[in-house]
């Protein structure tokens, strides 16, 4: 791993998300310090496979963040090399999927 993309830091909004996930995982094994937004970092369900991917004791940084509230991400992208915006915001609350499919 080189000097240079060690010391680039990247944000992955929704960083628990499916694709989310992926890109963390490839962005660790590159060599890059990774901040990843979630709405809950504390819920174990949405970050115990984040917490085990290779390089993220020293490179992944977990962060709480809700598109829905306005400045919630400035100090997390603040100082990053590029952000990755694969969050999106949930309105939709379904009570019938048949009659709401998403």
């Amino acid at each position: 791993m080189s000097v240079a993309v060690a010391e680039k830091v990247v944000c992955v909004t929704g960083g628990a998300g499916y694709i989310a996930s992926w890109l963390v995982k490839l962005l660790l094994l590159r060599g890059y310090t990774v901040k990843a937004t979630l709405r809950n970092p504390d819920d174990p369900k949405k970050t115990e496979h984040l917490l085990a991917l290779e390089g993220a004791k020293e490179r992944l940084h977990l962060f709480k963040a809700n598109l829905l509230e306005e400045g919630s991400f400035d100090s997390i992208v603040e100082g990053c090399e590029g952000v990755f915006h694969t969050a999106s915001p949930v309105l939709l609350e379904v009570t019938d999927p048949k009659v709401h499919p998403i």
